[in-house]
């Protein structure tokens, strides 16, 4: 008995989508195991929780650094904003002029009492010289005015250091003063210095701790009198960006014959020690070089 011919036909035609829906489907096991991209989404879903959500996007994930940022790289920071008034006139009228304004723009008035004072600022020169230390005087509009000179041409960082409504900020901008730049190699770092009055302090590090020790000729100064609510200030900047580091007193720093004070390194990197220091009613400066091998100062 002959074959019926489309009976013959339609097994073939099935056995050939058999055939197509078995290629088809090898090909896309092929495909997911070497896509990286498939499935991405559920895979990182899936992830395990190792960051925070930044700016409002939730969602977002982004790696948490080990420690919080140094200060003062930013002229507008946690809403608030520092406004020099014509600080290209600040050379030749030797009177600086500034403004913390909120998101509004409206000046801030009110600063809480941090180290003895309402408003600290901080001037230094990109090279990390010719420090100074000042404390303005606020103004009927709520800004805040100083007497300044700038040491020497280059472009000069200044940082406004103070507290409001319990939250610390230090916020920095930049003053240039014309004429011909001599930039200056940052010193070595070495373990004593002397201050702008001939004094000899020496730094000793463990850890996260400097502890410096005041001697005049030879013999270990133990009346260091109280500087701005403690036995000493210290401000610490880092070379290349001028970072505006984190410096706590320790508590037991109005006693005893040293300063000492906890210091936050972020980074490896070198960084200016800047102690300063009351004797005899006058206020001693010292400068150290420290060169941080490892984050926070191992």
């Amino acid at each position: 008995m002959s074959p019926n011919p489309r009976v013959s036909t339609l097994a073939r035609l099935a056995l050939f989508a058999g055939l197509l829906a078995l290629v088809f489907a090898g090909a896309a096991l092929a495909g997911s195991a070497l896509d990286p991209d498939v499935d991405r989404e559920t895979a990182s879903s899936d992830a395990p929780e190792g960051g925070h959500s930044a700016g409002g996007d939730e969602g977002a994930s982004h790696s948490t650094p080990p420690d919080a940022p140094a200060k003062g790289l930013a002229q507008a920071a946690g809403g608030l904003r520092l406004v020099a008034d014509d600080p290209h006139e600040v050379t030749a009228r030797q009177q600086l002029r500034f403004r913390i304004v909120n998101e509004k723009d409206a000046t801030v008035r009110d600063f809480d009492v941090e180290h003895a004072r309402r408003m600290h600022l901080i001037v230094v020169r990109r090279d990390l010289s010719g420090f100074q230390h000042l404390h303005p005087v606020q103004i009927a509009d709520g800004g805040w005015q100083v007497p300044l000179r700038l040491a020497g041409a280059g472009t000069h960082r200044v940082f406004a250091d103070f507290s409001t409504g319990g939250e610390s900020h230090t916020l920095g901008t930049d003053l240039q003063a014309d004429g011909r730049l001599a930039a200056r190699e940052l010193p070595h770092p070495a373990p004593t210095a002397k201050t702008d009055t001939g004094l000899e302090v020496r730094l000793e590090q463990a850890r996260d701790q400097v502890r410096f020790t005041v001697f005049e000729d030879g013999r270990r100064v133990k009346d260091i009198q109280p500087y701005l609510g403690a036995r000493g200030h210290l401000v610490a900047l880092r070379e290349g960006d001028l970072a505006f580091l984190h410096v706590h007193p320790e508590s037991e720093a109005s006693e005893g014959s040293d300063i000492r004070f906890s210091v936050e390194y972020p980074s490896e990197g070198r960084y200016r020690l800047f102690l300063q220091f009351k004797l005899d009613g006058r206020v001693h400066t010292a400068a150290f070089t420290r060169e941080v091998g490892e984050a926070h100062g191992h």
